[in-house]
C-alpha cells in the first residue's frame, strides 16, 4: 500500500494555485504556427525545478522548446509519464466573449485559447507533480520509479516535441495524456492520414482554353473518383468508422488564365486494422488509372501527416490502477469514452510500447473553438486524480 496519505496529497493541491498556474499558461501566446513555446517552457521548467524535479529544456527550433522534468525514484519500478502540450491553435476570425489570452474568470471557469486544449490539463499535471514531490519530501518517502513530466512544443502541427523526447523516457509503465475529456477515461483514438493531391496542367489565355490543360478540371475528376473509392475498414465498437474529408483547395493564377496547378488536402481518420501504406497505395492506383486514360491528366500525391490509431485494453493493469485512483479521488468510477482527435499517445505508444490513458479537464468539443474555457472544479479534480495515480503507480 502507498505510504503517502491520500488526504495529504489533497491538502497540497490548492485551488487558487491551480487557477493561477492555468491562467499564467493561457496568457502565453503560444499559437502554432509559429509556436514560440520556449517562454512557456521556461516557466514550466522553473515550476518543476522549485518542486524538486530535475528539469530542463529540449530545444526544437528558434524560440521553440519543450520541458522535460524528472522526480527521481529508487529505480525499483519503471517510471510514469505525465504529458501535456504548450502550443495552441490560432484564435480565428469569430468574436470571443472574453479576450482569448487574458484568462478571464467567470461562471466558475477560466476562459481563453488553450484553457481546455490543453493548458488546463497541463496546469493540473503540474500541481499534481508538485504535490507528490512535496509529500515525498515531507514524509521522507522516495518514489520507487521516476515521475516524468513533459510539456511539449508543436503538438498542434507535427508532434515534433513529443518525438524529440521519446528516447529520454524509457523505461516507463504508462503515459497519462491530459487532453480534455471532461475528466472521463479515453482509451482509444483514431489515426490520422493527411494527403496532399496536386494536379498539373498547362497555362493558356482564358479566351483560348483549348490551348491549355486545366488543372482544376483534372482535380474535380480526381476528387469525384476519390469520394467513391472503396477504402476498406472494419467498424470499431468505440471509435466508429473511417472518415475522409476534403478540407482545402487552391488553384489558378487569374480569371483570364487557364490554371496549370491545383492542390487539395484530404483529412482521413482511420480506425484500428487499417494500413495507412495500403490506403496511400490505393489512392496512387486511382491516380495511375486516371493518367492511363490519357487526355493529358497528370497528378501526384504527398503524405503530409501520418499517425496510427491507438487503443489500450480496458483490462490492462495500468488502466485498472488509474481507475482506482480516479475512484478514490472523486468517489465515482470514471466513465470511458472514445477520443476522436489525435493525441501524443500516437507517438508514445508505438515508440515505447506502453499503455496510454487520456484523461483531462475541459470539454473536448471546445477544442479549437471560440470561447474556449475550462471549469475550475474539473481542474482541481484532475489534479487530485493525477496525484493519486502517481502514488498508485510509483509509491
Amino acid at each position: 500500500m502507498p505510504t503517502i496519505a491520500y488526504q495529504d496529497l489533497f491538502d497540497r493541491i490548492d485551488e487558487a494555485e491551480v487557477v493561477r498556474v492555468c491562467r499564467e499558461l493561457v496568457r502565453f501566446q503560444t499559437v502554432n504556427p509559429p509556436g514560440e513555446e520556449q517562454v512557456a517552457a521556461e516557466y514550466v521548467a522553473r515550476l518543476l525545478g522549485r518542486a524538486g524535479f530535475e528539469s530542463g529544456l529540449v530545444p526544437l527550433a528558434a524560440g521553440r522548446a519543450s520541458t522535460l522534468g524528472h522526480l527521481r525514484g529508487s529505480g525499483e519500478r519503471p517510471g510514469l509519464l505525465f504529458s501535456g502540450h504548450l502550443d495552441v491553435v490560432p484564435v480565428g476570425a469569430q468574436g470571443w466573449t472574453y479576450p482569448p489570452f487574458e484568462a478571464e474568470m467567470a461562471d466558475g471557469k477560466i476562459w481563453g485559447r488553450g484553457a481546455a486544449d490543453m493548458k488546463g490539463g497541463l496546469a493540473a499535471l503540474l500541481l499534481a507533480a508538485q504535490a507528490v514531490a512535496a509529500a515525498c519530501a515531507a514524509t521522507h518517502t522516495p518514489l520507487r520509479g521516476d515521475l516524468i513530466v513533459a510539456a511539449t512544443a508543436d503538438e498542434e502541427a507535427g508532434m515534433r516535441g513529443a518525438r524529440s523526447i521519446t528516447d529520454s523516457l524509457a523505461p516507463i509503465q504508462a503515459v497519462i495524456v491530459a487532453e480534455p475529456t471532461a475528466n472521463t477515461l479515453g482509451l482509444a483514438e483514431r489515426g490520422v492520414l493527411w494527403l496532399e493531391l496536386t494536379t498539373y496542367g498547362k497555362t493558356a489565355h482564358g479566351s483560348m482554353p483549348e490551348l491549355g490543360r486545366n488543372a482544376i478540371l483534372m482535380m474535380t475528376a480526381l476528387l469525384a473518383e476519390l469520394q467513391g473509392l472503396p477504402i476498406p475498414f472494419t467498424h470499431h465498437p468505440v471509435l466508429g468508422d473511417f472518415s475522409r474529408s476534403i478540407n482545402t483547395i487552391a488553384g489558378g493564377l487569374k480569371t483570364n488564365v487557364v490554371p496549370d496547378r491545383c492542390v487539395v488536402s484530404v483529412d482521413m481518420r482511420t480506425v484500428p486494422g487499417q494500413d495507412h501504406a495500403a490506403i496511400v497505395e490505393q489512392v496512387n492506383g486511382l491516380i495511375a488509372r486516371l493518367q492511363a486514360r490519357g487526355e493529358g491528366f497528370s497528378a501526384g500525391l504527398q503524405v503530409l501527416y501520418d499517425l496510427p490509431a491507438v487503443t489500450t485494453d480496458p483490462q490492462n493493469a495500468a488502466v485498472r490502477r488509474f481507475a482506482e485512483a480516479a475512484l478514490a479521488a472523486t468517489g465515482r468510477p470514471p466513465e470511458t469514452r472514445s477520443v476522436r482527435f489525435a493525441t501524443e499517445a500516437s507517438i508514445y505508444v508505438p515508440a515505447l510500447g506502453v499503455p496510454a490513458i487520456i484523461y483531462g479537464p475541459g470539454d473536448p468539443a471546445l477544442a479549437h473553438q471560440p470561447d474556449e474555457h475550462v471549469p475550475i472544479a474539473q481542474l482541481v479534480e484532475a489534479a487530485r486524480v493525477y496525484a493519486l495515480a502517481a502514488v498508485e503507480f510509483l509509491a
